[in-house]
């Protein structure tokens, strides 16, 4: 039997509903966040970078190694890189990333293998096949927390290498910890520890000689070092002799050294005594006597990386520079480095050495030449021959040199008569005090490498001024010039024409970026925004001193200035970016907005006499130019003096418009930039309005009650008035509220919202038609603390009384707090990560959206595993329906305290090391929250994945409508949202966004040790022709009916005509 149904038609219109709704989720979930390959290199820029060189060891310095005919640049970094460069153009040939807590000690090269020696003591060796960077081995010599802290880091470790025949290698670990093993497979041959660890001897080299190794060290003595020297059988590690040399050393580090022929038996320590060269040879019984140098005194041993192949530099009282090379009964100077500088014209010069693939020394010495104005290089050759070459340096960008290393290449050639010619040809790797490294062949700069952006402290995206316009120029002008100025513009008609073609048919995943600059050293460019506002300036203020203006659309350098020290030039001293405003020519007193792309770099000057002074550096970003007009292009860039003293906290404020920078020095007095009148007067008008949170040591009843407890840090919010018993001229800030927290709780961290942020949407409206609107308190501020665990029965105290604790494991606070009157609108508390580890939650705040980062481990986990977590907050007015206006309200109105919040935790599957969220010119995009993770990847994930509203079963047809997916507990590590595809981005450390023209693309920069710009869509491209629309078919169409309507125009009128006739 068959049976008929009857569909009821308002099923059907549910089900096509919950269809339809189904497949726009699944078209929007089809969003491609990822990136074509063919957009590579045009839609993002990639620097790879490996830090600024560590220069004060050979270990670790700077050095050509030549392999199979080919060469190659090994260096280890500030940024802990061991990491290798071509010679031939610079590029990064492969580097290898240590973990934050496994410092790289050193690297010592033989052949084909470089090993390292990194962590606490040297607590784990690695070796490396020295051209292609692949690790062999891997082996933890002993648990980091047994290492010993040595200062500076290399000290205490070493590497020798057995012959060229052998895979032995003899390792110096902690100090006093010796171990012959294979470097290929670790297996450990023999262990020697010294039978007094804990003395105060510690072993700084391992010298290797065919039939003793010794363990050369220093000894503390009374009132300086000496000496100690330890001889093993190589073969076994056992103990022959032990014993000091008689000696007295100063610095251990820099004063004394071993000069050794390779794997020989002739070996010598030579130091400094009391300005007296003496030298030691080392023989298995240790009974050789000491030998001084005669008729000379030296002030200071060089190490110029030969001391394995006999030759070091030592500085007489004169400034002369002598070579000591080893011989076979002792040391000889070989050659004098004269120096015919005035002493006050005198700088240090820089010594280095090479060995040629003949095994000929060659050792030079680099210093500046005032009567050239050039950097000399002064090469001796191991004969008497001697060369002096000159080339160009520009100090005034570079800085001064701290470093160099020499490579020389012996060319082969003939003469006319066909004789073969030798000749030399030498290659100087250069590094300096800001950072900057540089190879020099045939005396030109031959490749450029800027390793300070590593050290990047603040940074921000400057907008370019528009093309000037012309119109407003010609008053004045006749009739027949402004024909003849038409007639001239004419000449531009084509290139527009082109411009406006290819602007037509250019889709999103095409669009190119500006031009490439081509922008030689010295020249100046007048930058202009591009079309779609791609091109921008980034201005990137380092650690050493130097501040970086980079291409946004390009990552090229368009211009590099030094920070001058003022005053403390004359005792020496650092200059350290704190923070950076834009103005954009809206400064009290500037010209306006548009008319003028300048930056405001506050900075601590540290001066080595331990003074310090706050300063300003006002630069126009567009050229690099001192923005007040008093400093010249081709001068140090000197910073306006602003507080005599360190400052406590800085803030960028508006006032009708403008821009004025407030400072609080360490006495809450309040200084402004501009130091004017107007610019004071502007923060006085507003004064009653401001109100900051500061975070402040205070006494608390643990630290009063037990002396060696430490200060907690809390917060205290701030407004700023006039005091005439503090001050009779200027401004002070005096607290209006603390944030309520136990005793044990410190504040570590503030993050504000992102600043002049743009909203478009100021709701949510639900399926029902009711709305949720956003709570906009421009007020909010997120406080991340840190709350010490507690024994049972300890006393604590909140608002000022005391209670008994029964006792807490600690933890990681979050809040969101209103810093106007103080109030908490959202608290939490995360555990901790593990026993004994700090803090570490990453928190990000926009609009009404709140994204924080955790990790939840075991022991505090109930249902679910240890991990990462992704918690999403979002926080509305109220109830629904409730409009209680809070960007605009006061926050001393009863409504701003009426929030309603949506949260929700996802299960993220990495390390977090920078958060960001996305920015638009206007804010319609919606915003995805880009992450920064553990594994070197730059991902964006977009909002309505971490919507907390998502539901946990299936979704109805109302949230259906209102966008909502089902809940997943895990955020998976979807190819589709790594924005940075290919590229190994390691270390970011921050995450920076800015608008575009464009209100569908917005500008994503990622800085640590690499730096990675891209663009992304949040909602796609909405404001320009998507990838697959066929131009070509709507352009012929669009002619089509054009040609159409030409040809059919005439017929239609005559039939008209003919028409009318018959009437």
């Amino acid at each position: 039997m068959i049976e008929l149904r009857r569909f009821d038609d308002h099923d059907n219109r549910e089900t096509m509903r919950s269809l339809l709704w189904t497949l726009l989720l699944v078209l929007q979930a089809c969003i491609v966040h990822a990136i074509h390959q063919s957009d590579v290199g045009v839609v993002d820029w990639y620097k790879q970078l490996v830090g600024v060189p560590l220069v004060a060891s050979s270990s670790t310095a700077p050095a050509f190694r030549r392999v199979e005919g080919k060469e190659i640049i090994l260096t280890a970094t500030t940024s802990n890189v061991l990491a290798a460069l071509s010679p031939e153009d610079g590029h990064v040939a492969w580097r290898y990333v240590f973990d934050s807590e496994d410092r790289i000690a050193g690297y010592y090269a033989h052949n084909d293998v470089v090993a390292t020696l990194s962590g606490p003591g040297g607590a784990i060796l690695r070796t490396f096949d020295i051209q292609t960077g692949v690790m062999v081995l891997e082996k933890q010599l002993h648990p980091p927390q047994q290492g010993h802290l040595a200062e500076p880091h290399f000290f205490g470790k070493h590497v020798a290498f057995g012959g060229d025949n052998s895979t032995d290698i003899y390792v110096l670990a902690n100090g006093h910890t010796f171990y012959r093993m294979d470097r290929n497979t670790g297996e450990i041959h023999w262990q020697f520890a010294m039978p007094d660890a804990s003395s105060l001897i510690i072993h700084t080299k391992v010298v290797l000689t065919p039939s003793t190794l010794y363990l050369v060290g220093i000894a503390k003595s009374t009132e300086s070092y000496t000496l100690h020297v330890t001889s093993l059988v190589p073969e076994t590690g056992q103990l022959i002799t032990s014993a000091n040399v008689p000696s007295s050393i100063r610095d251990p580090i820099v004063d004394s050294y071993v000069l050794s022929n390779g794997i020989s038996e002739n070996n010598r320590i030579v130091w400094l005594e009391q300005g007296s060269l003496k030298h030691v040879s080392l023989v298995p019984k240790l009974n050789a006597k000491p030998v001084a140098v005669k008729n000379a005194e030296f002030d200071l041993l060089v190490d110029i990386g030969l001391t394995e192949n006999g030759h070091i530099i030592a500085v007489k009282k004169d400034g002369t520079g002598r070579i000591v090379k080893l011989v076979e009964d002792g040391v000889k100077s070989v050659h004098g480095f004269k120096d015919d500088t005035p002493e006050e014209h005198r700088v240090s010069p820089v010594y280095t050495g090479s060995i040629d693939e003949t095994g000929r020394a060659h050792i030079a010495r680099i210093y500046w030449s005032h009567a050239v104005k050039q950097l000399a290089l002064e090469i001796y050759y191991g004969t008497q021959e001697v060369t002096l070459g000159h080339f160009s340096f520009d100090t005034l960008n570079n800085g001064i040199l701290s470093y160099a290393a020499l490579n020389v290449n012996i060319k082969h050639t003939s003469d006319d008569t066909g004789a073969s010619l030798i000749g030399i040809q030498p290659q100087l790797l250069i590094s300096t005090y800001t950072g900057n490294i540089q190879l020099i062949e045939n005396g030109q700069p031959k490749w450029n490498r800027d390793e300070a952006l590593t050290t990047s402290v603040v940074s921000g995206f400057v907008e370019l001024p528009p093309p000037k316009a012309v119109v407003g120029d010609h008053e004045g002008e006749t009739f027949v010039g402004r024909v003849a100025r038409h007639l001239g513009d004419l000449q531009k008609l084509p290139a527009y024409m082109i411009h406006f073609s290819q602007r037509f048919f250019t889709s999103p995943s095409n669009i190119p970026l500006p031009p490439k600059l081509d922008i030689k050293p010295g020249e100046q460019v007048a930058l202009v925004r591009d079309e779609f506002g791609f091109r921008q300036i980034i201005v990137v203020a380092t650690m050493f001193g130097k501040v970086y203006g980079l291409d946004s659309a390009s990552g090229e350098v368009v211009w590099t200035r030094l920070l001058g020290l003022g005053w403390a030039a004359q005792v020496g001293g650092r200059v350290i970016p704190v923070k950076m405003f834009v103005f954009n020519g809206e400064g009290v007193g500037l010209s306006g907005k548009g008319k003028m792309s300048d930056v405001v770099i506050v900075a601590q000057r540290r001066a080595d006499n331990s003074l310090v002074d706050t300063v300003v550096f006002h630069i126009d970003a567009a050229t690099g130019e001192d923005a007040t007009g008093k400093i010249a292009r081709d001068e140090v860039l000197e910073g306006i003096d602003i507080v005599q003293g360190p400052i406590v906290e800085t803030y960028l404020l508006q006032h009708e418009g403008k821009k004025v920078v407030m400072f609080l020095d360490e006495f809450l007095q309040v200084y402004s930039y501009p130091d004017t009148p107007e610019a004071y007067s502007a923060l006085q008008s507003i004064s009653s309005s401001v109100y900051f949170p500061l975070r402040t040591n205070v006494d608390t009843a643990a630290s009063q009650n037990q002396p060696g407890q430490l200060k907690r840090r809390k917060l205290i919010g701030h407004q700023i008035a006039m005091n005439d018993n503090l001050s009779k001229d200027r401004l002070v800030a005096y607290p209006v509220w603390t944030l309520s927290m136990p005793d044990n709780e410190d504040v570590v961290g503030l993050v504000s919202p992102q600043q002049n942020q743009q909203v478009a949407s100021f709701g949510k409206v639900l399926a029902n038609r009711t709305t949720l609107y956003k709570y906009l308190n421009p007020h909010m501020s997120v406080v991340l603390t840190a709350q010490a665990p507690m024994p049972p029965g300890a006393s604590a105290s909140a608002d000022g009384e005391e209670v008994k604790e029964k006792g807490t494991s600690g933890g990681c606070g979050v809040y969101v707090v209103d810093t106007v009157k103080g109030s908490i609108l959202y608290r939490t508390m995360l555990p901790l990560p593990g026993a004994g580890m700090k803090c570490d939650v990453k928190a990000i705040l926009t609009e009404n959206w709140l994204v924080y980062h955790y990790y939840d481990p075991e022991e505090a986990a109930v249902e679910e595993a240890r991990g990462w977590r992704m918690v999403s907050v979002e926080m509305y007015e109220g109830g629904v329906d409730e409009k209680t206006k809070s960007s605009e309200t006061s926050s001393f109105a009863d409504s701003t305290s009426r929030v309603k919040v949506f949260e929700d935790s996802f299960v993220f599957t990495q390390g977090v090391t920078a958060m960001a969220m996305t920015k638009t010119k206007f804010g319609i995009s919606t915003k995805d929250l880009i992450v920064a993770t553990t594994s070197n990847k730059i991902q964006s994930y977009p909002r309505r994945i971490l919507d907390p509203r998502r539901p946990r079963t299936k979704p109805s047809n109302a949230e259906l409508e209102e966008g909502l997916s089902q809940y997943d507990p895990v955020l998976g590590d979807n190819p589709k949202y790594v924005l940075s595809h290919a590229y190994d981005v390691a270390h970011t450390q921050r995450i920076t966004t800015a608008p575009s023209l464009l209100e569908s693309t917005s500008l994503v920069l990622t800085e640590g040790l690499d730096m990675f710009l891209t663009r992304t869509q949040p909602s796609g491209t909405f404001d320009l022709l998507s990838e697959g629309f066929n131009k070509k078919q709507l352009v012929w169409t669009v002619v089509g009916l054009s040609v159409a309507i030409l040809v059919v125009r005439p017929i239609v009128r005559e039939k008209r005509l003919n028409g009318k006739w018959f009437f």
